[in-house]
């Protein structure tokens, strides 16, 4: 059987994708495909490790015993995340041993260089961060790849879960008047630089990302869910929300 060429391998491909059907196999998937699917996910799999690395001083840190076991799990489930995502780029082919030993800071996000210095500053980070993880995991389970789609149900779950931790903690710091000003003033410093994870507003790469949805909506609209979903919660707490940005 004569290999299928990229013009025919790319109709078939979106014939697919159009119809809502999962792609499973790299035989199905264009160079171009391909190329996009790694820089979405070697960015998931490298900020799921920087994540727990973030947590891994707070073992030692959190106030009590119970929250030290809190920490300690985080970053296993973390880490646990880490390595479904980097199982998945091993069967793509990407040489992974390089891409955590040697290539890693290429693919880094701006906000794991952030000092988390006191307790607020990382209750405040879990509820920011974790939240703005859950809203971009959202469309990496409905993505046209079927091996992605499938590890992000069960990690999209393990996040919520986090994401509940920092509310707890930002619920409980913020209603104490001797910690208040603390946790505004780490939302105030946290806020910004979490705004910007989601990238920036109507790019063409992820024009692209859609096209093959590998993404279902614009950075931007991403952004805007993830500031709508916390925002009650946070005025709840008699917190100061800053206004969102446009990233551009």
């Amino acid at each position: 059987m004569l290999v299928m060429d990229e013009k025919a391998k790319h109709e078939a491909m979106m014939k697919k994708i159009e119809a809502g059907e999962k792609l499973e196999s790299p035989d199905e998937i264009t160079a171009e495909y391909k190329e996009h699917l790694l820089t979405l996910m070697i960015a998931q799999a490298d900020s799921e490790l920087a994540g727990a690395y973030g947590y891994i001083p707070w073992i030692e840190g959190a106030p009590t015993v119970a929250e030290k076991l809190a920490m300690a799990n985080i970053v296993k489930d973390e880490v646990r995340h880490g390595k479904a995502m980097y199982d998945l780029l091993d069967r793509l082919g990407v040489d992974v041993y390089k891409l955590i030993n040697e290539d890693k800071m290429k693919h880094r996000m701006q906000v794991f260089y952030e000092p988390i210095e006191t307790w607020a500053d990382l209750v405040m980070f879990n509820f920011l961060m974790d939240r703005a993880a859950g809203h971009q995991l959202k469309d990496a389970i409905e993505c046209s790849w079927g091996p992605w789609s499938r590890t992000m149900i069960q990690i999209e779950k393990e996040e919520w879960m986090h994401v509940k931790h920092g509310e707890t903690w930002v619920r409980k710091l913020a209603a104490d008047p001797a910690t208040k000003a603390d946790v505004q003033r780490a939302l105030d410093f946290w806020f910004p630089k979490v705004n910007k994870v989601f990238g920036k507003a109507d790019t063409e790469s992820n024009k692209e990302y859609q096209k093959f949805k590998l993404k279902q909506r614009d950075n931007h609209d991403v952004r805007v869910s993830w500031y709508e979903e916390m925002t009650p919660l946070l005025k709840s707490y008699g917190l100061v929300v800053p206004a969102i940005t446009v990233v551009e």
